[in-house]
């Protein structure tokens, strides 16, 4: 039994630019356990592919078709389950990934027989052998969505041991190295040590995942998989790696005692940050270059209203703290729909006075999942998926038109931009990487069908 393994070409428009590509690790956790337990399969990442699903499909002959995407992807993923039964009736379709997780039913479609709701790579294998050997009972699969009739059947949905992920083999990274990058680090491979989060804000998808409970991987099993990792820069997607701080001196700990010497990209919340200025200087003494932080607003009302739990001082605190040490922060922001001129201004005037370089501007979105979607679910103006980018509006903003907010948007975006080609940050965007990524653009164009 053959299974193709797909994650889907990004629909972002602002994806082309391959400034940040990450390699498939979710695929490459799947085609480690299904080499172990004696299955074939092909890895098909829509970011380095020269061919399209249906030219695979045909080529590779699979049994199994499962795919993996974000929110914005949902319609192409079910394309491509329409697209493997046209090539043939007896594939069987598989959905899973992060959105299918609480969207699960976003994917009742007549060409999907299976949803994986759960992260356990225990319940993808019990699936693909009770596919091949019909025995067993399906009900009993952790999460498992699968189809009687025209209705389906939904599993129960119980935690899962965070240590059973293996370590990854990496044979696709490898072998597409060159096109995975973040910012100036490339061949930058992707870790991933603790899944959701300690802290409940609003907006905040991720830290639903997991049954919404704090889960982190031995540091043990993480040390292991960096020092094996042949390549020199990391980029670890916790959705916060210091929720644990002992966690993290240990980390810490280990990597000296291991002398790994690497280059380290990872989220972080402000707190975190500014209150533990002893652990950034560490971390960015064994080699983390940027971090990633949620600062979101300017002002204390804002932030109250995501529930983060944070101030503008203690935001202002962050940046400092880390730009005391050689590593860079890069500020999250999100732009609300009842802002004004001068709420744009203000973020660009934040940027300017604590010095950031690294900054981007989100479209305030409703996460399909979030209590918060379910809040503006009425207001909701846009009924395309692929709007669910933070690129766009989805909802009317109240203060100003959605061409002079998308217009002070803009304007903002072109400062900000001005401010870090003058720092020199996108030095590394030569005459050849233009030319590259005009090539990336155009195949991928070509092979989208």
């Amino acid at each position: 039994m053959k299974v193709l393994l797909i994650r889907p070409i990004p629909p972002n428009k602002l994806s082309f630019t391959k400034v940040l590509d990450n390699e498939p690790l979710e695929l490459e956790y799947l085609h480690t356990v299904l080499a172990e337990n004696g299955y074939e399969d092909y890895i098909y990442d829509g970011l380095v592919e020269k061919n399209s699903v249906t030219e695979t499909i045909l080529r590779e002959k699979p049994d199994i078709v499962a795919i993996t995407g974000y929110i914005t992807q949902q319609n192409i993923m079910l394309k491509y389950c329409a697209i493997a039964k046209e090539v043939d009736p007896n594939i069987i379709t598989i959905i899973g990934g992060v959105h299918a997780q609480l969207n699960y039913k976003s994917f009742y479609d007549k060409n999907v027989d299976y949803i994986a709701r759960s992260e356990s790579i225990n319940a993808f294998i019990e699936l693909i052998r009770y596919i091949d050997s019909g025995n067993g009972d399906i009900d009993t699969i952790n999460g498992i969505c699968h189809r009687n009739g025209d209705n389906y059947i939904i599993n129960e949905l119980r935690p899962f041991d965070i240590n059973l992920l293996p370590i990854p083999d990496r044979t696709h990274f490898y072998t597409y190295r060159k096109s995975y990058r973040y910012l100036d680090l490339t061949e930058i491979a992707t870790v991933k040590t603790s899944i959701s989060c300690t802290h409940n804000c609003t907006f905040c998808y991720c830290t639903l995942l997991g049954d919404g409970k704090y889960k982190a991987r031995d540091i043990n099993l993480v040390i292991q998989e960096i020092a094996q990792l042949n390549c020199e820069n990391i980029q670890i997607v916790d959705d916060n790696f210091l929720s644990d701080i002992p966690r993290v001196r240990e980390f810490v700990r280990l990597i000296k005692e291991h002398n790994i010497r690497k280059t380290y990209v990872c989220f972080t919340r402000a707190d975190s940050a500014a209150k533990n200025p002893d652990i950034i200087q560490e971390l960015a003494e064994i080699g983390f270059k940027y971090f990633l932080v949620g600062l979101e607003a300017v002002d204390d009302t804002t932030l109250q209203a995501f529930n983060k739990k944070t101030t503008d001082e203690i935001n202002g605190e962050c940046v400092r703290v880390i730009h005391s040490t050689q590593a860079s922060c890069i500020g999250l922001f999100v732009i609300s729909i009842d802002a004004e001129k001068k709420d744009f201004d203000a973020i660009y005037d934040w940027v300017v006075k604590h010095g950031l370089k690294y900054v981007t501007v989100s479209i305030f979105t409703p996460i399909p999942g979030t209590k918060l979607y379910e809040e503006y679910e009425e207001r909701l103006t846009s009924k395309r998926i692929e709007d669910w980018d933070f690129l766009h509006l989805v909802l009317e903003p109240t203060k100003m038109s959605k061409s002079r907010y998308y217009s002070e948007y803009y304007k903002l975006f072109v400062k900000l931009y001005n401010i870090a080609q003058k720092t020199g940050i996108y030095d590394f965007m030569d005459l050849k990487y233009y030319r590259d990524l005009l090539g990336s653009y155009l195949k991928r164009k070509m092979r989208a069908g």
